[in-house]
């Protein structure tokens, strides 16, 4: 049986690894009474709807297979992110895996280069924070097959929106005025969860990147600090201190 999800809080039991971060951190930020995020609650799992997108946490139990494909299917989706035995459970194909990584200890440091810059970005708007707009210019410019960021408009309302709910933070190193190096998180109660990160080509392999990790992972304390990555970059992670602890897919409805 499905209900919609009226009271967030009813989420936060839910609050556990990647997929569990974000779809609490969106109800954070949208609450449960709007139209860009939609949740649903069934027996022992929660489903998050964004666009024809549904994101999954928790075990689908066999007697609920039939009602969630259907109701799936009439809600207008076409993507189903969760683990891969959920996908097997309901019939779906995986198509390509992610690694959840968490970071255990601290992120080894290096110090800023001459003319480097640490800026947030939160809450609080102020003059000297990292800029939206240079983020999304940095992201663009190092986008590729595997990486693909999405129209500049729903990426900047979505991440203020995120940023001023508390439901996100950013942050990002200039280095003479010009981003090189940026990542983001999203909040939930327990978990942060890293995201929308790049570095710039000049400035590959200094430090700078996990310099920004690193800065994200102290504002975010004491939150576990949890990511989602390509298993071919599960090595460069590792010698950040992160480990895998699980993994999640994403298969199309048919």
């Amino acid at each position: 049986m499905l209900w919609a999800v009226n009271d967030r809080a009813r989420l936060f039991a839910y609050d556990q690894g990647t997929l569990g971060c974000s779809i609490v951190s969106s109800a954070m930020a949208y609450g449960t009474s709007t139209a860009a995020a939609r949740f649903w609650e069934g027996d022992g799992f929660i489903l998050r709807k964004q666009d024809d997108t549904a994101t999954l946490c928790g075990i689908v139990p066999r007697e609920s297979v039939e009602e969630l494909r259907e109701f799936l299917y009439y809600i207008g989706i076409r993507n189903v992110m969760s683990t891969k035995e959920n996908l097997r459970q309901m019939g779906l194909t995986p198509l390509g895996s992610g690694l959840e990584m968490r970071l255990k200890g601290d992120i080894p440091g290096v110090p800023l280069p001459a003319g480097a810059q640490m800026r947030l970005a939160g809450q609080v708007a102020r003059p000297d924070a990292l800029r939206l707009v240079d983020m999304y210019a940095l992201l663009n410019a190092c986008s590729n097959v595997n990486f693909v960021t999405p129209a500049f408009e729903p990426f900047y309302l979505d991440m203020s929106h995120r940023l001023r709910h508390g439901a996100a933070l950013a942050a990002g190193i200039y280095r003479y005025n010009s981003l090189c190096a940026c990542a983001a998180a999203a909040l939930s109660p327990k978990q942060a969860l890293l995201f929308a990160g790049a570095a710039s080509l000049d400035e590959r392999g200094n430090g700078l990147f996990a310099a920004v990790l690193s800065a994200l992972a102290e504002k975010a304390a004491p939150r576990k600090i949890i990511l989602l990555c390509d298993p071919r970059l599960r090595a460069h992670y590792e010698e950040m201190g992160f480990t895998v602890f699980g993994s999640c897919s994403k298969a199309h409805l048919s």
